[in-house]
């Protein structure tokens, strides 16, 4: 190991240049290149020693999926970049939750450092049974998906913090980071709890799905019920919407999504706005009251009738 440079932080020794990683797993250097941009490594020359045995490893198995026809290339790109994100927003994550404990902890003598360092073995393994927990309960969802109308109709809803511009400006970085994890941690547990699904945050704004629209607008009127009374969020706008959408890579789009998102621009402060489709669904259902509201005309959509739905 003397006199081999080290992956910084980490001591593993790095001991093949970019030809040679290629060359050890027997692919050409541009389809290795093609693989290490997807998974956000920094480019380095063809002769620079900066990968690792674990590098050769992860790049023979990745290329793997191809050569033993499990998945296209294409395929294996798209899902590679796909978890290279998801894992990246996770490490930076993990980095900022360990830069704000940094300065009491070593009040007390502790290195968080060289703690996260300690248990890296342990945190790995922590991953792997999440991904495989999370990997059966999306078997189940894609068994349940694949026995259902593609065309089906999807219970959307999208819901952001009220003025969250005009908030940003009276708050420093410290307390616009605190607000925007209380908001995505309990908005997510409500939506869990009520047996919807996430589909993504986006700091001040949250995407999710549910499996009809009495459902969905459960978890509407809940999570504005949730953050009426909290003294930093200054309410939030829930905008729902029921129809068929495009799944890709974990996301989804469409004129359904963009109807649930017109809809919430357009909502009063702690109300929730429903499309017509919505609202016919709930119609008959005694859990919720709806107020028809004038006919909007909605950029890229056209003219929708919004109703305003509240809580029996």
């Amino acid at each position: 190991m003397a006199g081999l440079p080290l992956l910084p932080g980490f001591g593993e020794p790095l001991r093949y240049s970019a030809e040679d990683a290629a060359a050890a797993v027997g692919i050409p250097l541009v389809q290795a290149r093609q693989y290490w941009r997807a998974l956000g490594y920094p480019t380095t020359g063809d002769t620079a020693v900066a990968f690792g045995a674990s590098d050769v490893q992860l790049l023979r198995t990745i290329s793997g999926y191809v050569s033993e026809n499990v998945m296209t290339e294409a395929d294996t790109l798209r899902l590679t970049r796909v978890l290279t994100r998801a894992i990246a927003h996770l490490a930076h994550l993990q980095v900022e939750i360990l830069a704000s404990q940094q300065a009491r902890a070593r009040a007390g003598g502790i290195d968080v450092v060289e703690q996260m360092m300690h248990r890296m073995p342990e945190v790995q393994r922590v991953l792997g049974q999440i991904w495989v927990r999370q990997l059966a309960g999306a078997m189940r969802a894609f068994d349940a998906d694949a026995d259902a109308d593609p065309g089906a109709a999807v219970a959307v809803g999208f819901a952001d913090i009220v003025d969250f511009t005009e908030l940003s400006r009276h708050r420093t970085d410290s307390e616009l980071t605190r607000i925007v994890g209380r908001f995505e941690f309990r908005s997510t547990q409500v939506i869990f709890e009520s047996g919807g699904s996430v589909v993504k945050t986006l700091g001040d704004e949250v995407l999710f799905t549910a499996h009809d629209a009495a459902a969905v607008a459960d978890i509407a009127t809940r999570l504005i019920a949730q953050f009426a009374a909290d003294r930093d969020i200054p309410g939030l706008r829930v905008g729902v919407a029921l129809g068929p959408v495009i799944r890709y890579l974990g996301d989804i789009f469409g004129v359904t999504v963009n109807l649930a998102s017109r809809l919430t621009a357009l909502a009063d402060p702690d109300t929730v706005l429903a499309a017509p489709a919505v609202a016919e669904a709930l119609a008959a259902h005694p859990g919720f009251h709806l107020k028809p509201l004038p006919d909007t005309e909605i950029r890229g959509i056209g003219t929708v009738a919004p109703v305003l739905v509240e809580r029996q």
